[in-house]
């Protein structure tokens, strides 16, 4: 009799506890079952055409983007993401010249997308969607962007040619001048090498005569020779 009270007393005392135990794990259950399940960037793909950026992750996850002005840029954050095995840097031709991929801190991976300068972002022609609205794994990003680069003018380079020791200046070569045809006077030539020309005057071709040469007599046979005459 003694012994069954014991165990009744005994009994009384466990179960309480027990109990309390039970509701305590069934109370913290629900908080496990609600945590969000860590995801992983899987892959990433960018259209430079279309200024189209496509992102896939293994588990639901909602990206968030903002604008940074210096140096321009726009950033794309993936919460409750770890970086997988991907590509973490790319550069690229246009308003969009490169996309850097890096895990910010332990549950946020952050994408950047360096703009050109003079590139225009206007927040409310941005596109964010997931390509199923059943299972948003995979991402479309489209900032629409414009581009306008400030030095559009292209300035057309300027050729200089080299010096040439072969060629002489115009001051070193000589200054010809030709006469009309009808002039009476003899052209005259400047900063020549060659001595001038002499010609003779009208008064000298008077004074001078030409040396005729002189008659040979002819002596028959017979005749006195004739006399000399000095």
């Amino acid at each position: 009799m003694k012994h069954h009270q014991i165990m009744k007393t005994i009994t009384n005392k466990i179960l309480p506890s027990i109990g309390v135990s039970l509701f305590g794990l069934i109370t913290l259950t629900p908080n496990i079952s609600i945590a969000q399940p860590i995801a992983q960037l899987n892959n990433w793909e960018f259209n430079p055409k279309s200024q189209q950026l496509e992102i896939n992750i293994s588990a639901t996850a909602t990206p968030q983007y903002f604008y940074l002005i210096q140096p321009p840029r726009l950033v794309l954050d993936l919460p409750n993401t770890k970086l997988g095995k991907v590509l973490t840097q790319k550069e690229y031709a246009g308003a969009i010249q490169k996309i850097r991929i890096s895990q910010l801190n332990a549950n946020i991976t952050r994408i950047v997308l360096d703009l050109a300068p003079g590139t225009k972002f206007q927040p409310n022609q941005v596109q964010l969607q997931p390509l199923s609205r059943q299972k948003p794994t995979r991402w479309v990003f489209n900032p629409h962007l414009t581009f306008s680069p400030a030095n559009s003018l292209l300035t057309k380079p300027t050729t200089t040619l080299p010096p040439s020791t072969n060629l002489t200046t115009n001051s070193q070569q000589p200054l010809i001048t030709v006469p009309p045809l009808n002039s009476q006077n003899p052209p005259v030539i400047t900063n020549s090498p060659l001595p001038a020309a002499m010609f003779p005057t009208p008064e000298e071709n008077k004074n001078t005569s030409p040396n005729h040469p002189k008659e040979i007599p002819i002596i028959e046979f017979g005749q006195p020779l004739p006399s000399q005459k000095f």
